[in-house]
């Protein structure tokens, strides 16, 4: 693909007219290398194959025997996407799939394969065992009505089935018979962990899936824009908004997550796949059919030839268009000015989607942008019968199969210049360690745009924040905000990860604006600022300037030699990095050093702060965990923001070390334990508030579980 862009990119010129011209103009080009490339990707097509669905389940019975449960259900999920939907290796992938399922305590899911096992050729002989598990499953789950008619089902089937050892399989039957009444009453019914928040005051009736504490504004300079129609706290939910589209982003080996339904994203454990492709994977067979009716019948060939994974961005700009296509690509009349009045339409919102800028020609090069929708368009009229669809629908916008082409590609070009400058990155958080309470690695899932919240501008010190369930975003303020002050995103460009110069040609290069956020007008409040040396005349800020040896103290404009404060700060390090026995007096040495020199939330302080709390900890000193531990958190509340995630985490990893402390009766120099217990409970108060920003609600009450099994100890 990266070949195919640069080829016609050579030949490309700049854009004079509108979008749909220049397509179509494009489009009439010699495209025979675009034909050609798809042809090469479609000799190469992945298909389902039962002879390599064979060899994924026996890798997956290697791992079985040697008890690795979760790579034998990784391999079982893997040869039943290569299966032949429904034939004897399908129903094989899915017997094998329930019993790790059932070892792994996931009984709902065990009996979900079993169902659609028994659809599936599966052997007669071998249906007693899975028959029998599924009885096992609905006595785990207490459903006993389920259960007695299940055991009728397996002995009339025993009964009428020449079944080896049928003795062994009845003895086991009336020994769950005789253990059903023993069985301690337990809730059946699986838990909802992902349910969505909802606005405590309604919804805004102005601009769809936003709170009422928020509004759209517009003026020439920043264009729309969101502000707060009332004083917003902290922690009030601002957004809670519906994907329009989004598009599951591939992995390096051209495959999309397992545990995330391709149609909803919600949370799988034994998804069902595709009956065509072995790429996509379902929550259960009506989801994998919704999907395929909506969009996916014509991206299936795609993703056997490995042309999606090629494409990146045009596949959701694929995927809106398709809607676009079920009103006959709506749009609305009127200026920007008219959305104030009213934004966005949970029904049909493709006329808002099409309202959001698209910055055709502010970018330099569209090439790639026409050529990914060539191929696309290309593609569609190729090798499906999408055309051939369309124009028999009553919303179809032409009459003629050429001029719709072009009107396709025309707006799949648009669409992708729009998701260029509008889409979100749909995160999960998951767990680097299982022995973590908290996740803490956001992994790529999908991309997704949503109309509304995407109006928010940017700042590189954002006052929201976001996470997201299944295919929703829920957006938070990370702080409190007056009336009428502008709420701000961010687009990926942090001023706590990149310097200004980056900043700039990142906002300039993706978005086409130049950042003006509070950060970005003053270099007093860059990050780096808090890297400076102690002015020795007036104690204020000597910056830390890279590749020169002098520097300005920016309150009284004294010159300073900057080696100096080097040299002491680099003998302070070595004091730190020492081995001898001695290791606490060393280390209050280099901090009293560095409380000479450095400014007070310089970097070089964490990792003494740090180390100090942690030698406490092990001394069982709770007043001095606290202190250090206080000291270390200042310093990284000036760094990452008081409503960092990493200081919500810390915070309660610390209270709960000093909770332990106190529980162990080995407290030492603790004068008033009153006091200091209240200060723990203000730790733990505050840490939830953070967490509550960054983790659905299903997350962050474990936190509650854990301190009321510390406090009950």
């Amino acid at each position: 693909m990266d070949c195919l862009v640069a080829y016609y990119t050579e030949r490309f010129k700049t854009v004079d007219g509108n979008v749909f011209e220049e397509f179509a103009k494009f489009y009439e080009k010699d495209l025979t290398r675009v034909h050609s490339w798809l042809e090469s990707q479609f000799k190469k097509k992945t298909v389902k194959n039962n002879a390599i669905s064979a060899l994924h389940r026996r890798e997956g019975n290697n791992f079985y025997a040697e008890k690795n449960l979760i790579k034998s259900f990784d391999c079982y999920t893997k040869s039943l996407r290569f299966a032949i939907p429904y034939s004897k290796e399908y129903g094989l992938a899915l017997a094998n799939r329930s019993a790790v399922s059932f070892e792994l305590k996931e009984y709902h899911n065990c009996l979900k394969d079993i169902e659609l096992c028994f659809k599936s050729d599966y052997p007669t002989d071998l249906k007693p065992k899975v028959y029998v598990r599924k009885t096992e499953c609905y006595y785990e789950l207490n459903q006993k009505e389920a259960l007695n008619q299940c055991i009728s089902e397996v002995l009339h089937f025993l009964e009428t089935e020449n079944v080896v050892e049928k003795g062994k399989f009845v003895t086991r039957l009336n020994h769950i018979k005789k253990l059903k009444n023993a069985k301690p009453k337990t809730d059946s019914g699986q838990e909802c962990l992902h349910e969505i928040p909802v606005f405590p005051d309604g919804e805004n009736k102005c601009l769809a899936y936003a709170s009422t504490k928020v509004k759209m504004s517009y003026n020439k300079d920043k264009g729309r824009h969101i502000i707060a129609s009332t004083n917003i706290q902290r922690g009030d939910l601002l957004f809670i908004e519906k994907a329009f589209v989004f598009a599951p982003v591939f992995k390096e080996n051209k495959e999309f997550y397992s545990f995330k339904c391709y149609n909803c994203l919600s949370d799988i454990v034994s998804g069902v796949p595709c009956n065509t492709c072995t790429v996509c994977v379902y929550c259960d067979e009506k989801c994998r059919d919704q999907n395929w009716t909506k969009c996916h019948r014509w991206e299936c060939d795609g993703m056997q030839a490995n042309i999606w994974f090629d494409l990146g961005i045009a596949l959701p700009a694929f995927k809106v268009m398709l809607e676009g296509a079920l009103s006959g690509f709506q749009t609305l009349e009127g200026g920007f000015e008219d959305d104030v009045k009213h934004f966005g339409d949970k029904e049909n919102n493709y006329r808002y989607f099409n309202r959001l800028l698209s910055n055709i020609h502010k970018n330099k090069n569209l090439a790639p942008y026409i050529i990914m929708a060539s191929v696309v368009t290309t593609y569609l009229q190729k090798y499906t019968d999408f055309f051939t669809w369309f124009l028999t629908q009553p919303s179809c916008p032409k009459e003629g199969l050429n001029e719709l082409v072009k009107l396709v590609g025309g707006f799949i070009t648009k669409h992708i210049a729009q998701l260029a400058c509008n889409s979100s990155t749909i995160e999960q958080w998951t767990c680097s360690s299982s022995d973590l309470l908290f996740p803490d690695v956001l992994i790529t899932i999908a991309s997704g745009i949503f109309p509304s919240v995407s109006i928010m501008n940017h700042s590189c010190r954002p006052n929201v924040t976001n996470y997201f369930m299944s295919d929703t975003i829920v957006v938070k303020a990370l702080e409190d905000i007056a009336q009428n002050e502008e709420i701000f995103n961010c687009y990926g460009i942090d001023y706590r990860g990149m310097e200004r110069e980056q900043r700039q040609y990142a906002c300039k290069e993706l978005y086409h604006f130049e950042c003006k956020c509070v950060i970005c007008s003053d270099p007093a409040h860059e990050l780096d600022m808090l890297d400076s040396y102690l002015c020795p005349k007036c104690k204020g800020l000597v910056p830390e300037i890279k590749n020169t040896i002098l520097s300005f103290c920016v309150n009284c404009g004294e010159k300073y030699h900057l080696k100096p404060f080097r040299k002491i700060n680099y003998e302070a390090q070595k004091y730190m990095e020492s081995d001898s026995s001695n290791q606490l007096e060393l280390l209050i040495k280099s901090l009293k050093i560095r409380e000479k020199i450095l400014y007070k939330h310089h970097k070089d302080f964490e990792e003494v702060y740090y180390r100090l709390y942690s030698f406490y900890v092990k001394l069982g000193d709770a007043e001095n965990m606290f202190k250090y531990f206080h000291l270390w958190l200042e310093n990284e509340k000036a760094r990452r923001g008081c409503n960092s995630r990493v200081v919500g985490t810390k915070l309660y990893e610390a209270a709960l070390a000093i909770l332990h402390c106190l529980k162990g009766g080995q407290q030492k120099n603790c004068t008033n334990l009153k006091d200091f217990l209240q200060n723990v409970e203000y730790m733990i108060k505050e840490a939830k508030a953070i967490l509550n920003l960054y983790y659905p609600a299903f997350i962050t009450n474990r936190l509650n579980k854990k301190i009321q099994f510390i406090s009950t100890k």
